[in-house]
């Protein structure tokens, strides 16, 4: 995220509730952990961050000129185990991308999104995008009552076509508008079905979401992850809150998103600093999950350097330790007196490339996987590991 040009943020795992009452829907607010402090004003612990960043932007950051690109890391809570794959805790990474509205800023969260989950091990992914205002405008069309589209919605988001069916048997609504919503959660494929959807829709709002879709569609392909990208304009999520595209991650054989996100331009204005902004999420307990998972998990950054010293040969050691680090390296000095063969057996446990063994300060031996050992300055073995060289 900070090579994208994101800055990094914190913020508070307690918040005010009259802050997150700004933010959260109902059925948000009834997950949180909710509590009184020593004044007896009522807080909260944090279900997600997007708020508290939404507060800081509006705040203490208020005088920074927009766009903003800000990202985050932390623990958030719900009482709601289920959200969180039978814990009522997780940990995420996100960013937000603050004042900037349109499809270039789309593409630049989702495509961000994709490398973070590169980044984090997954190998092969898949990046579900649809909009919310082309289900919105569906909506609007068939003009049913707010209690029925309720219902319908309910159970176009829980896929029961069986009560989907049943309730629009109910209802006066036409033979195509009927055929629309029962054919709905289907949309979903490559960028054939834009023009598959767009024959079905005759309302600008739903009509202006799929321009939009393929705008962006087209910019993730500029950004190298149009192969990943499946449209997916059946998806229900929580449309209260997003405004434009959304978007989520899943990993291979995992049912469960990885990651989520899309455009919320209505929050920034309920804390008195109207901007667009679009952001995600990755939930890095589920990453963790679904990496244990994999037939050949991903292997864990390796030691560059073990060093181990005997006798007078520590304060090399330690020496040594501290300029490969200074170098980037990942080094580790042992922390007891070793001999030749002991250093061996430690330095095997260890997992590092190379094995340092510093008996004083003129010579070390050095010894890398696969070579024979050499006797060399420290600073010349320095060197050398720092330019890569066996």
């Amino acid at each position: 995220m900070r090579r994208w040009g994101y800055r990094h943020v914190i913020t508070p795992l307690v918040e005010n509730m009259d802050v997150l009452d700004l933010g959260l829907g109902v059925d948000q607010r009834r997950r949180l952990f909710k509590f009184t402090d020593a004044r007896g004003d009522i807080v909260a612990l944090v279900g997600e961050r997007t708020v508290p960043v939404a507060r800081l932007v509006a705040g203490k950051l208020r005088g920074v000129p927009l766009p903003l690109r800000l990202c985050y890391a932390g623990p958030v809570v719900s009482t709601d185990e289920a959200r969180f794959h039978h814990r009522r805790e997780t940990y995420q990474v996100g960013a937000e991308l603050v004042g900037a509205s349109g499809a270039v800023a789309d593409a630049e969260v989702i495509a961000l999104a994709a490398r973070c989950l590169e980044a984090t091990g997954i190998r092969r992914y898949q990046i579900d995008v649809g909009h919310a205002e082309f289900f919105h405008g569906i909506m609007d069309a068939v003009r049913l009552p707010e209690d029925a589209k309720s219902a319908v919605r309910a159970a176009l988001a829980a896929r029961d076509f069986v009560a989907l069916e049943a309730l629009l048997e109910g209802t006066p609504l036409k033979s195509a508008e009927h055929e629309l919503l029962l054919r709905f959660p289907a949309l979903r494929g490559g960028p054939e079905i834009l023009e598959a959807a767009g024959g079905l829709v005759r309302n600008r709002r739903s009509e202006a979401a799929l321009s939009e879709l393929a705008r962006v569609r087209e910019l993730l392909g500029a950004h190298g992850i149009g192969d990943v990208v499946i449209l997916d304009l059946g998806a229900i999520r929580d449309f209260d809150y997003y405004t434009g595209v959304t978007f989520e991650g899943y990993g291979p054989d995992f049912g469960r998103p990885v990651a989520q996100g899309g455009r919320y331009d209505g929050l920034l204005a309920r804390f008195g600093r109207p901007a667009p902004a679009t952001g995600f999420v990755v939930q890095l307990d589920l990453v963790s999950e679904m990496l244990t998972r994999a037939t050949r998990p991903p292997a864990l950054p390796r030691l560059e350097a073990a060093v181990a010293w005997t006798g007078a040969g520590l304060d090399t050691a330690l020496r040594l330790g501290s300029t490969l680090r200074l170098f980037g390296m990942r080094a580790v000095v042992d922390t007891e007196a070793r001999g030749p063969a002991q250093a061996r057996t430690w330095w095997r446990a260890v997992g590092a490339a190379n094995l340092v063994h510093c008996r004083g300060d003129a010579q070390v031996a050095w010894t890398a996987d696969g070579q024979r050992t050499r006797t060399l300055p420290p600073e010349q073995v320095a060197a050398r590991l720092a330019g890569g060289a066996a």
